[in-house]
């Protein structure tokens, strides 16, 4: 008897999930595009199935909990009691919850859960503010309904974000489902909703346009008229046969219109000729009410494959590549993407990455404005990714996942999780066809793998996300004045940046505040998770210098840092409004060098690191080329080197340790030269000359001061640049060749008196051995204060004590 009523009821739940589903079905888009269609489910093995027709089985559902959100009105959120939700209508549920199909209902976190609490800290009054409304205008999209509304959540704002309710989201972590009476059920997740494109995804390989087709043509597409037809014959992945041979059928693929720029924002022309689908296109969407599918984001399924175009595994050729190779000849790639893997390493399911996201420049009529001092800034973002089985191949790929912390914009992007479909393959608001993209997929186990001492565990990657989770909800409200904007402190670069030395603050703050962990490391000092922890601290440690590169942690940073590991809950958060506090974290300042920094670091811990790169990737685009994203001035190297390797090296402070160093160093070096100078008769005890007087400052400035510049800081690479150590050797032997040879070519010409001194054997092998310990200590502190206070120090005592003025003649320039 019972049997009989459970499988009436999900009948029941059946016919009224496909009713509520075909009426409710929304627009992908956001343009004129036919509305999404029913999708009737059907069970099999307990997992729910779409059901198309005749091409029943070639498409998979894109998650398995799928909502869109839906943003209450004042009045529903007045009278409701939890503090931060959302309406949902459920695209897509597990079996034993089909009867929600189609259903809208409430969407909420979990309580007590560790989200929750995140959500309070960011929950904010909206007002817009004269410069938000000014944005506006500009054609920039805020979360105008939001506007006037309090106590706003991560949850509201990330439903509020654009004016209709066209967010499309997979809900990861579903704790319950609770019903209380006869309300409708309440859904609680305790992670961050993954915004994604398109209730279903399939596998094909493109053919071509379907000469059938009676549909008008697009009236403008990228290229010469007439354009290419939307409908486009697709052929199914077939996994028996491991080969693209399955059903063909004809499938949507629209061409969106121009922007205001009148960039298009994707190509559908030549499409099936792209070497991007070499192995077939992931593509994304929904059927419309004739059953026919309409696309909304491709995926090359090649970029995700784990069969890399090159392997590199010699510490000169990684930095050579990430120095010349990685964004080598951007224009002339068009259309192309590459793989390369530094340092590999047999992959398993489950491995995890950390990913580092940079994109580039649009050249063209239609492309990017004209860049400000020839510089490509491009954009950053961290996300994460997961090597997992295929679910049409059953072959191990990558699977990646962005946390956008993303300012308000005109193509209204949102900022937030995004998979990389929505981000970078949507058709109206992804780059994957206007854009040059490089993701580093970092997989290094001190950073991705979880620890658990003795019961304390904790996740480096799940709380970098917990604070890039964090950040994106404050940039979707503005921190309450509706508006993120881009400025030389605050971006996504220096925010998303500041999220990771929140999560540095946060694991040594835990690490503190725990004794059992300090207890369990000292108990179990050769165990392997103890190694890894110990390389983390490391690594946290390079990091942090990195992200503070002065040695001075921006106010801004210091109060969200407080109030976020705990120690500053009373403080509010806040942003910097000082153009010059971006110069105190200048090293993620912009995204390029933010991205090769990183690189760089890990390429030295043995990291494997894969790139993903894509080089506009599409169907022909010829109005536009890409564009690689530089540092400043990128686009004229030799001036961008001078003036990078000027600010490093002035603006960076030696540490206590570098300053310790640094006298070690001069010691060494006043031992060795009185050892020469005496032995050879050069330097002799001379006090006839009074130590102090005017002519010290003159001489910090010159020799001390402009020698070190023009020697060694503008001669010899940073140590933040990509140079290899070959590269490196080779400056620094041209460096002391041409600073040994000035000071005889200087008394010839420009200081007489230096003639016949600076001639003498002895003065140039002490001069050669003054230029090594400063080359020394430069490269060494990344400083070029610690080798011109030595320089000085040196030429003072020289001159001051061991004659040197005597041999000038009364004439200390040297």
């Amino acid at each position: 008897m019972r049997n009989w009523k459970i499988w009436l009821l999900s009948l029941v739940g059946i016919l009224s999930g496909w009713l509520c589903h075909h009426d409710s079905a929304i627009n992908v888009f956001a343009v004129n595009l036919p509305p999404t269609s029913a999708i009737s489910v059907k069970y099999e093995n307990s997992v729910i199935e779409p059901k198309t027709n005749s091409l029943e089985g070639n498409y998979r559902w894109n998650g398995e909990w799928i909502g869109r959100l839906i943003l209450p009105s004042r009045q529903e959120i007045k009278l409701a009691t939890d503090s931060d939700w959302v309406w949902v209508e459920i695209k897509r549920a597990p079996a034993i919850y089909q009867q929600l199909i189609g259903k809208t209902i409430r969407l909420t976190w979990q309580p007590k859960s560790t989200i929750q609490v995140d959500a309070a800290q960011v929950t904010t009054d909206i007002q817009f503010t004269p410069e938000t409304i000014a944005s506006q205008r500009q054609g920039n999209i805020h979360p105008q309904r939001l506007n006037g509304r309090s106590r706003v959540g991560p949850i509201q704002s990330l439903a509020g974000a654009r004016s209709g309710d066209d967010l499309l989201v997979r809900l990861n972590g579903v704790g319950m489902v609770r019903a209380i009476q006869s309300e409708l059920p309440t859904i609680t997740i305790d992670r961050e909703p993954i915004q994604i494109t398109g209730t279903l995804k399939g596998l094909v390989k493109i053919l071509g346009t379907d000469p059938r087709s009676l549909e008008p043509l697009p009236i403008a597409c990228p290229g010469t008229q007439p354009c290419p037809s939307e409908y486009v014959r697709v052929q199914h992945y077939n996994l028996a046969s491991q080969q693209f041979d399955g059903q063909i059928e004809t499938v949507r693929l629209p061409q969106m219109p121009a922007k205001k720029s009148g960039l298009f924002p994707n190509s559908i022309r030549d499409l099936d000729r792209s070497p991007a689908g070499s192995a077939g296109w992931y593509i994304y969407g929904d059927r419309d009410v004739q059953g026919l599918f309409t696309v909304a984001a491709i995926q090359p399924r090649s970029l995700f494959r784990l069969a890399p175009d090159l392997e590199i595994g010699k510490s000169d050729a990684k930095l050579d590549y990430l120095d010349r190779l990685h964004w080598q000849n951007t224009p002339q790639q068009q259309g192309k993407l590459a793989q390369v893997v530094f340092d590999r390493r047999p992959e398993q399911s489950g491995t995890k990455a950390l990913v580092i996201h940079s994109f580039g420049g649009i050249g063209g009529k239609t492309g990017d404005p004209e860049h400000i001092w020839q510089t490509i800034t491009g954009h950053f973002a961290y996300g994460i990714a997961t090597i997992q089985p295929d679910e049409f191949t059953h072959e191990l790929q990558w699977s990646i996942d962005y946390n956008q912390v993303y300012a308000h914009n005109p193509d209204g992007i949102v900022a937030g999780k995004q998979d990389w479909a929505t981000y970078l393959g949507h058709l109206q608001r992804g780059w994957l066809a206007t854009r040059p993209v490089s993701d580093l997929l970092i997989s290094y186990p001190p950073v991705t793998e979880d620890y658990n001492f003795g019961g304390v565990v904790f996740s480096p990657l799940t709380e970098l996300q917990r604070q890039l989770h964090i950040f994106a909800a404050r940039y979707r409200t503005g921190d309450g004045t509706g508006s993120a904007s881009v400025t030389p402190a605050t971006s996504c670069v220096q925010d998303a940046n500041q999220a990771l030395y929140i999560t540095i603050q946060k694991l040594k703050q835990q690490l503190n505040s725990q004794p059992q962990i300090q207890a369990w490391l000292t108990d179990h000092p050769t165990d392997l998770q103890t190694l890894r922890f110990r390389a983390l601290q490391a690594l946290g440690t390079e990091l942090e210098t990195t992200l503070t590169p002065l040695g001075i942690v921006r106010q801004d940073w210091q109060q969200n840092a407080a109030k976020l590991v705990g120690t500053g809950v009373e403080k509010g958060f806040t942003s910097s409004s000082n153009p010059f506090s971006g110069l105190t974290s200048w090293r993620t300042m912009l995204p390029r060098g933010a991205q090769d920094g990183m690189a760089k670091i890990f390429s030295q811990h043995r990291t494997t690191i894969w790139f993903l790169n894509t080089y506009q990737v599409g169907g022909l685009h010829p109005e536009i080329w890409p564009i690689a994203p530089t540092i400043i001035l990128g686009q004229m190297p030799l001036l961008s080197t001078i003036i990078m390797r000027l600010w490093a090296g002035v603006m960076a402070l030696p540490s206590l340790t570098g300053w310790l160093s640094i006298l070690a160093w001069l010691i060494g070096y006043i031992l060795l030269a009185l050892a020469i100078g005496w032995r050879s008769g050069f330097l002799t005890v001379d006090r006839r000359e009074p130590i102090w007087d005017r002519s010290i400052g003159y001489l910090f400035l010159m020799p001390a001061l402009v020698e070190e510049i023009v020697f060694r800081l503008l001669l010899i690479p940073h140590p933040i640049e990509l140079t290899g150590s070959k590269n490196i050797y080779l400056w620094m032997i041209i460096s002391l060749a041409l600073f040994i040879i000035y000071h005889p070519l200087n008394a010839l010409t420009l200081h007489k008196p230096g003639n016949p001194t600076f001639m003498d054997w002895r003065f140039l092998c002490l001069t050669g051995l003054l230029g090594i310990v400063c080359t020394i200590v430069y490269l060494t502190t990344g400083s070029i204060w610690g080798a011109v206070v030595i320089h000085w120090l040196v030429v003072v005592g020289w001159l001051k004590l061991f004659g040197g003025e005597r041999r000038l003649g009364g004439d200390g320039f040297c």
